[in-house]
């Protein structure tokens, strides 16, 4: 049975690697023109009423999904270690009545 702190790596190894992906991703955004000649959008050729600008607002929602998707992995993992935990006591229940 994992205990706490084995736990806590296996969180940290996916929160590192999470990083490591999405910095790959902003990585390869830094491209000036791909193969069929597109050019990427820069400042000035926003509109004026604009004040976000769309990579902003892509990132932040990848950043929500993925802590939503740690959060949730977290939570899961916390309840199967309580399922554990109550399914040890009855066996010990049982051995114990016999």
């Amino acid at each position: 049975m994992p205990d706490w702190k084995t736990e806590m790596k296996r969180i940290i190894q996916i929160l590192f690697l999470a990083f490591l992906f999405f910095g790959g991703a902003a990585l390869a955004q830094e491209q000036k023109k791909d193969n069929e000649g597109f050019e990427p959008v820069n400042g000035d050729m926003m509109q004026p009423g604009e004040s976000i600008p769309a990579s902003r607002l892509v990132g932040a929602a990848y950043g929500f999904i993925c802590v939503a998707v740690v959060v949730w992995v977290a939570s899961v993992t916390r309840r199967a270690r309580r399922l554990e935990d109550e399914v040890d006591e009855l066996k010990k229940k049982i051995t114990a009545r016999t």
